[in-house]
């Protein structure tokens, strides 16, 4: 009896407030199914729809009026969105309707459960923007999560990934899903910013580049300073320097009065977004 190869599947979250096809996470998703035969499940809900009627905001009629106008638009982006995928040969699945029973963001937190790799934009618009969304995916999908500006027009590629090494356990694991999820890639580069802080390790740097070529990797260790420069801009500036493709990170956040509070690097790269990145935690 032959077995088939399992084959990775995409989750692109793509509400109808920021959807475009030709460029940011959808166009980015798309590159990368058709590219590498990879099954797409596109999420596309109306956020601002999902928010309550108040004193101070909208109306029950100005919430029903928009509700409606928006579930239209969704409806002409899900069909858009399916004929693109249909000439693409691209298998595709659409969720235009949210069980209210979760809640918003554990509702998509549970279909990223099941799919290899979340694809999202960071735009902060609205009350459940996207970077909401995204954090929610970052710290309890279980998932690695791939940021894209919303602006990047470039093809697919991790051809070579920069990956933000601090020796930890998020830093391991995102570098894990990088290599495990991310199709071509063929080269590492180790970011370290060295007044950031100390890196506790008993791996020489030498060990650890020996480590990916055994892999069949090349491989090569960076080391910046942050200045006076947020170490999310210096990580993403260097990753650029490096020519890379993407950027590799662990993402970091503790429970507190909120449902968690940003590290500084995952805080710094979610509000000024210059790259595509994937984050794991």
């Amino acid at each position: 009896m032959t077995q088939s190869t399992p084959r990775p599947t995409v989750m692109l979250y793509a509400p109808v407030e920021t959807f475009t096809l030709d460029k940011g996470p959808t166009a980015l998703a798309l590159n990368l199914c058709e590219q590498h035969r990879m099954g797409l499940t596109a999420v596309m809900l109306a956020a601002a729809a999902a928010i309550a009627a108040s004193p101070k905001g909208r109306t029950h009629d100005q919430l029903v009026e928009d509700s409606a106008m928006l579930e239209a638009r969704n409806k002409a982006n899900a069909a858009a969105l399916a004929r693109t995928t249909q000439a693409a040969g691209i298998d595709l699945d659409t969720i235009t309707a949210i069980d209210h029973s979760r809640g918003f963001i554990p509702f998509v937190d549970d279909h990223a459960r099941l799919h290899s790799l979340t694809i999202i934009g960071t735009c902060d618009d609205g009350l459940l923007g996207e970077r909401m969304v995204a954090e929610g995916l970052l710290f309890e999908s279980g998932r690695p999560v791939l940021l894209v500006p919303r602006d990047h027009s470039a093809a697919f590629s991790a051809r070579k990934i920069a990956v933000a090494w601090d020796n930890s356990r998020p830093a391991a694991r995102a570098l894990g899903d990088a290599l495990a999820v991310l199709p071509g890639v063929a080269e590492v580069v180790f970011l370290t910013i060295g007044d950031e802080k100390e890196i506790a390790t008993s791996i020489s740097t030498d060990e650890q580049l020996r480590a990916m070529t055994r892999r069949g990797l090349i491989a090569t260790h960076a080391q910046h300073n942050k200045g006076k420069r947020t170490i999310g801009a210096a990580l993403q500036d260097a990753a650029l320097e490096a020519g890379s493709d993407l950027l590799v990170m662990g993402a970091y956040g503790h429970s507190r009065l909120r449902q968690f509070i940003l590290g500084g690097a995952t805080l710094g790269v979610l509000g000024n977004l210059r790259l595509p990145v994937l984050m794991a935690h």
